[in-house]
């Protein structure tokens, strides 16, 4: 999978998740509100991002109920790898050693790669110095496991009307 950004403008960021040559997602990343709108062939969804903690910093994502369904947190000791929790799961994520825009999620055991996604795009403006929490990664890489990983009959992925 990768996501290729469409447009920008000040207040709007436009993202495409695509897989192979199907285009499965388009999002709309408000940077001054960070609410996320996700349009796909599951249904149109609103999800809100907000940054917790300050010796243990994390995202957190929350659905168009204002329930929380996930959070993504760095490793402390190697900022290149971290933890997203989806509906009461783990997964385990590492950016790829020879591709900075390459990120592999895997099982909370790290036995098993369950999705390789590409953020190129996204990555174009982002220097050396900022953490992945300072981008667009945690709701972008959140996105991609709830869209891959979180079966969609939970209550936690119920399409609002």
């Amino acid at each position: 999978m990768k996501w290729v950004s469409v447009n920008s403008n000040s207040t709007n960021e436009n993202f495409e998740l695509w897989k192979q040559d199907q285009k499965l997602a388009t999002v709309s990343f408000s940077t001054k509100t960070h609410i996320v709108r996700l349009v796909s062939n599951l249904g149109k969804r609103l999800f809100f991002f907000e940054k917790r903690g300050l010796l243990n910093p994390r995202t957190v994502i929350a659905n168009e109920y204002g329930i929380q369904i996930g959070k993504f947190e760095l490793d402390m000791y190697t900022p290149q790898k971290g933890v997203v929790e989806l509906d009461g799961r783990k997964y385990c994520f590492q950016k790829n050693p020879n591709n900075a825009a390459e990120l592999s999620v895997y099982d909370e055991e790290m036995q098993n790669n369950l999705i390789d996604c590409s953020f190129n795009m996204v990555t174009s403006g982002l220097s050396k110095t900022k953490t992945l929490l300072d981008a667009k990664f945690p709701s972008l890489l959140l996105l991609v496991c709830w869209y891959a990983l979180v079966p969609h009959h939970s209550p936690y992925s119920e399409v609002a009307a």
